[in-house]
């Protein structure tokens, strides 16, 4: 037998070298795709890097509650086969029963701009940016000090003989009504010096508690706590009407009357808690409202859809016009005896 020849792995046929080349390049190839690799590496790592930087971090809440994590009864709005609305209750936490409304908003709606809490360069925060003052300076008022000048009595000249019960400038012009226990209606022009007298109106047998201007300002309605009626006068025509109430009117008082800013509505406040609404044109009964406890005050809202009455035991009642009804009742804390209720744009 021939001896066997040894196998050298050095030695390699020319189909083999070949076949390498073809598969696996030259070395200085596979030098450079390692190179052309670790650079997708770093590519890879700095997208990832920025990726976690642009999603949100999750804040820590400020405080927390323990009963949230206590499990209570909560009605849970379900729909039926037909479609119809019902509430089951369901035992679960607050912090779950939380996260499904805030999961159930996210999935209708999205995630709303004001809730991302990603800080953002916008210039809305510029003003957080800098300090100093915020305060435009103004030449109106002085620093300090308001300066205060005593004009003329409003009361001078008139009857003195009786004290003043009813005072209200006029709307559009510069007039102010001044009346009189003595049943004296007097219109002054308003200069601040001389407040000269342009007319002047005696009611007879008729001591008057209470006077307003109209809405347009033509007119002036005056009332008296002694009967059951009141007076309107027109100031272009010179012409007074006296009017009676509607017989409909139970336990009434004419003692003070109030007028809506839209024009359309005058109130009188009865007795034991009632409010009589009546049509400021036509001076005919509306509808009643009425209280727990007597009537101490009448304010209304700006637009005139909202009525506020103030009882003598502190308790402030809120009247939807429209809708002819009380939408909510509170008590004034603090408030021992009320003597008056005005309102403006924002509170009352």
């Amino acid at each position: 037998m021939s001896p066997r020849k040894k196998f050298n792995r050095s030695m390699k046929t020319r189909e083999e070298k070949t076949l390498e080349k073809l598969v696996l390049g030259e070395a200085e190839d596979v030098i450079a795709n390692l190179d052309k690799t670790k650079l997708k590496i770093k590519k890879t790592d700095t997208v990832k890097k920025k990726a976690s930087a642009n999603v949100q971090k999750k804040r820590k809440p400020v405080w927390t509650d323990n009963a949230d994590l206590d499990e209570t009864e909560i009605l849970v709005p379900t729909r039926n086969a037909r479609g119809m609305l019902s509430y089951v209750k369901t035992k679960t936490t607050y912090e779950k029963y939380s996260k499904e409304l805030k999961d159930k908003f996210v999935y209708v709606h999205g995630t709303a701009s004001w809730a991302d809490l990603r800080k953002k360069d916008d210039d809305s925060d510029e003003i957080l940016k800098r300090v100093g003052n915020f305060i435009v300076k103004t030449d109106d008022l002085t620093k300090g000090t308001i300066d205060i000048s005593i004009c003329k009595n409003l009361a001078s000249n008139l009857d003195q003989s009786g004290s003043v019960t009813s005072l209200e400038f006029h709307p559009n012009a510069q007039v102010v009504m001044v009346a009189n226990s003595k049943r004296n209606i007097f219109l002054r022009q308003v200069d601040g010096t001389k407040n000269l007298i342009i007319q002047k109106v005696l009611i007879n047998d008729f001591p008057i508690s209470c006077a307003r201007f109209t809405t347009d300002g033509d007119q002036f309605i005056v009332s008296s706590y002694r009967y059951q009626h009141f007076y309107t006068y027109d100031m272009i025509s010179g012409k007074m009407d006296k009017v009676q109430c509607d017989r409909k009117l139970s336990k009434f008082n004419l003692e003070k009357f109030h007028l809506s800013p839209d024009g359309r509505l005058m109130v009188i406040s009865g007795k034991d808690g009632y409010i009589h609404v009546l049509s400021a044109k036509t001076k005919e009964f509306l509808y009643s409202n009425k209280m727990n406890s007597t009537v101490r005050g009448v304010a209304f809202s700006p637009d005139a859809t909202r009525m506020y009455t103030h009882s003598d035991e502190g308790e402030v009642y809120i009247w939807d016009v429209r809708q002819k009804e009380c939408l909510h009742k509170f008590y004034d804390e603090g408030c021992i005896h009320e003597i008056g209720r005005a309102s403006c744009r924002e509170r009352v």
